[in-house]
């Protein structure tokens, strides 16, 4: 292994068009920035098919649009420079096996490791491995925001395991006091309650598998904690990459936020277990999914912890069919919901919904627009010895050009890295504007 190493950390990449047909200068340079790294890593939030195939139908519940991109995007993400892509997320299924088997092959024909899902829970939590000139690099990928049926299962001697994601599944603990109104209103709607102990499940009748957990605990309030059995398998698979890697690479894709602090705030149980994974053997930790669309950044162990790089495209406007399922979608007018809907109009019916009493404002509503590509500098031994924050900010109109990342200007570069330095600040970490990028100071 050399003595440097640099590693390109992007965001989530919801991508359904051709983008190595531009030319502008801020877009070719953040192309180069990626491109010059010995690797290039990112979330990719999307299924790769043409609608038909076997096993190709869309889910009866999807990570709210049903995404979908056609197979050439594959080239077009190693076109910009990207190496290794995540893909356990909300959209892994959403149109079911055949969907995420197609995904599988397009990207292998263009050359693009991948984890995060598989044919079972083995294959989906076990890390993919890429050997570069300068060292291998493992990755692992997981998620905890899913419909149910979306989780990879186990196999056993006599069962096939089920493919789907990998996941990090987590419950509640609350106080007494809370937990005796959740059993109160849970038992006015007619839901299962179960308890053994201090520990209480709720789920709908019929659906035994549907839980809800909640632990009663002795502290007040609320918190999330991660459920023991996902977290021990995946810390299990990142020591397991340590011992055959140089370079250990975490993926959590989690759309859940501090109750108390907003949707820019990543969960208590995310910021636990991305510490159990840097001390189980992780170099790097990156969440995503938040879509706010960028969270803070910490050092922990003199590894860096990522709670959200933010969107790194965003095209999510330009997915050309969608199934009958998202135009019946709550709140969109009678003629979106009786079949007289296109993609088009379902998608500006659905700006126009309200906005979620909770998280305030709902998506999108960080206090500034953008996100990063984060180039870690690694030296002899493994130590990180500088880390540099690219601004990227993505186009708007019109929606045929939306969502393509661009390198900021000056002025908004500015702005997205003295925001997260805002929201890094309360871990502890200085992040400096410095000759049009941030530099973390370490």
């Amino acid at each position: 292994m050399e003595k440097e190493f640099t590693l390109a950390i992007a965001g989530d990449c919801i991508i359904n068009r051709r983008i190595s047909v531009y030319g502008e200068e801020r877009f070719l340079s953040l192309v180069k920035i990626v491109r010059d790294a010995d690797v290039a890593y990112a979330h990719l939030e999307t299924l790769i098919h043409d609608y038909e195939g076997p096993e190709i139908y869309p889910a009866a519940e999807a990570g709210w649009t049903w995404m979908r991109s056609p197979r050439f995007v594959a080239e077009e993400m190693k076109w910009f420079g990207f190496d290794v892509v995540s893909l356990a997320c909300n959209h892994s299924l959403d149109y079911s096996y055949g969907g995420l088997f197609s995904t599988w092959q397009a990207l292998q024909e263009a050359g693009l490791s991948h984890a995060g899902t598989g044919r079972n829970l083995g294959e989906a939590r076990e890390a993919t491995y890429l050997d570069s000139g300068k060292g291998r690099v493992a990755l692992i990928s997981m998620a905890t925001s899913f419909v149910g049926w979306a989780r990879a299962g186990e196999a056993r001697p006599d069962v096939r395991g089920r493919p789907g994601l990998n996941p990090l599944r987590f419950h509640y603990r609350v106080d007494a006091e809370t937990l005796g109104v959740l059993q109160q209103l849970a038992v006015k709607l007619g839901w299962w309650v179960r308890n053994a102990g201090k520990e209480w499940w709720i789920h709908p009748p019929g659906l035994h598998h549907s839980l809800l957990r909640f632990v009663e605990g002795s502290e007040p309030g609320i918190s999330t904690v991660v459920n023991e059995e996902d977290a021990e398998g995946n810390l299990r698979s990142i020591r397991e990459a340590r011992s055959r890697a140089d370079w250990v690479l975490v993926h959590l894709h989690n759309h859940e936020w501090d109750a108390d602090q907003g949707l820019s705030v990543p969960p208590r149980f995310a910021r636990d277990f991305a510490r159990s994974c840097i001390d189980a053997g992780a170099d790097v930790f990156i969440a995503g999914g938040s879509h706010s669309l960028l969270r803070g950044m910490e050092f922990y162990r003199g590894k860096p912890i990522f709670y959200d790089p933010g969107d790194f495209m965003s095209m999510t406007d330009t997915v050309t069919r969608l199934p009958a399922d998202f135009y019946s979608s709550p709140g969109f007018p009678r003629e979106v919901r009786e079949g007289q809907g296109t993609p088009a109009v379902a998608f500006e019916a659905r700006k126009k919904l309200p906005p979620p009493l909770n998280p305030p404002g709902g998506y999108h509503s960080g206090k500034v627009q953008g996100s990063v590509v984060a180039i870690c500098v690694f030296g002899g031994g493994g130590t990180l010895t500088q880390l540099q924050l690219h601004p990227v900010a993505l186009t708007g109109k019109p929606v045929s050009q939306s969502g393509r990342p661009m390198l900021a200007d000056a002025e908004m570069g500015r702005k997205i890295i003295d925001y997260l330095a805002e929201l890094s600040a309360p871990f502890g970490t200085k992040i400096e504007f410095l000759r049009g990028m941030g530099m973390v100071k370490l």
